[in-house]
């Protein structure tokens, strides 16, 4: 094959990316949930039934529709099946959305955006060497950080798909525990009334000492991925 052929099918892949990702955006600006819909919907099955149904409905939700069903099925699951059991339904619906988006970014994007912004081999290294088990970790534990970001992001570098997996794995685990335990006391609340959120913390303090030692995790994380970094760096220097 010549290299124009070559050039237009990368093209043509990265926009077809663009055009699915454009299509998520527009489905996530459109689509329109209800809390109270979902929790009637789970409800209906036994437990284990109830949660292989959310998770095949969150990974299939939340892969083509960005903004909105992922938490309104988040909140679902908090109150239905508590902080744990909702935890581990969405850390499986996650993990799953982590290898298709990842594995979605590098089959239709990594090429193009290799050629087009002249990324050499050693650049491509030196981008794999960078992004360690610890600093991939470092960037997932951080709440900031979206989810669906960095699945993208790192499909566009040479890291292998199991080496993110296993450096996501057990943090994504914690955050979304934190994030699912207060779901599970304050429900929308967390998005519409902060003092309502507030006084969740104040009555209930191992929530707190909890939000406490997970922010505490993500500090110390980010500073030993940087120190570590730093250290690489001088050694080769």
């Amino acid at each position: 094959m010549t290299e124009q052929p070559r050039a237009t099918k990368r093209i043509l892949k990265f926009v077809l990316f663009v055009c699915i990702l454009a299509v998520c955006w527009f489905l996530g600006r459109i689509f329109k949930v209800d809390v109270e819909y979902y929790q009637g919907f789970l409800l209906k099955y036994p437990l284990m039934l109830s949660g292989l149904i959310f998770v095949v409905l969150y990974v299939v939700t939340t892969t083509f529709v960005w903004f909105g069903p992922k938490d309104v099925l988040r909140i679902s699951s908090a109150i239905l099946f508590g902080g744990y059991v909702s935890t581990v339904f969405v850390w499986t619906g996650e993990m799953v959305n982590a290898a298709i988006m990842f594995s979605l970014s590098r089959t239709l994007g990594q090429e193009y955006v290799q050629e087009r912004f002249k990324v050499s081999s050693g650049d491509l290294e030196r981008m794999k060497e960078d992004a360690s088990l610890l600093g991939v970790a470092a960037w997932r534990i951080n709440p900031l950080v979206p989810f669906r970001l960095m699945d993208l992001g790192y499909g566009l570098t040479t890291v292998p798909l199991r080496k993110y997996l296993l450096a996501i794995v057990v943090v994504s685990f914690f955050r979304i525990l934190w994030l699912q335990f207060i779901l599970e006391g304050v429900g929308v609340s967390l998005f519409k009334d902060i003092p309502a959120v507030l006084d969740y913390f104040v009555d209930h303090p191992r929530v707190l000492r909890y939000s406490g030692m997970y922010f505490l995790a993500v500090v110390v994380l980010t500073i030993i991925a940087i120190a570590v970094r730093i250290s690489r760096k001088r050694k080769k220097g």
